[in-house]
C-alpha cells in the first residue's frame, strides 16, 4: 500500500487563540516541561474520562470567554431556524 493513502494515528486540530494568550500559555508549558500538543491531549483525555469540562465554568469573570459563547449560540440559534429539508435524500 502506498505510504499516502495510509491513515494518520492522529488527527490535526485547528483553532484561533489570541497570539499574547497563547505565547503567554506557551511559556508557562514550556516552564512545565510540556508542548501545547501534550497540554490539548491531558485537556481532551480529561473530557473523555470525566465526560464533562474538567473545570468550573461561571459567567461571572469570564469576560474573554463570554462573547465567543454567545456568538456560537446565536449561530447555532440561526441554524435552527434554517430549511434543511433539500438535505433529505429520502
Amino acid at each position: 500500500m502506498c505510504s499516502f493513502c495510509v491513515m494518520p494515528t492522529t488527527a490535526i486540530l485547528r483553532t484561533r487563540i489570541d497570539p499574547r494568550r497563547k505565547a503567554r500559555v506557551e511559556r508557562i508549558l514550556d516552564r512545565l516541561g510540556m508542548t501545547p500538543t501534550q497540554a490539548v491531549n491531558m485537556f481532551f483525555a480529561q473530557i473523555e474520562r470525566r465526560k464533562a469540562i474538567p473545570f468550573a465554568i461561571a459567567m461571572q469573570g469570564n469576560g474573554d470567554v463570554l462573547p465567543p459563547i454567545e456568538y456560537v449560540a446565536r449561530i447555532w440559534s440561526d441554524l435552527d431556524q434554517e430549511d434543511f429539508s433539500h438535505l433529505d435524500k429520502r
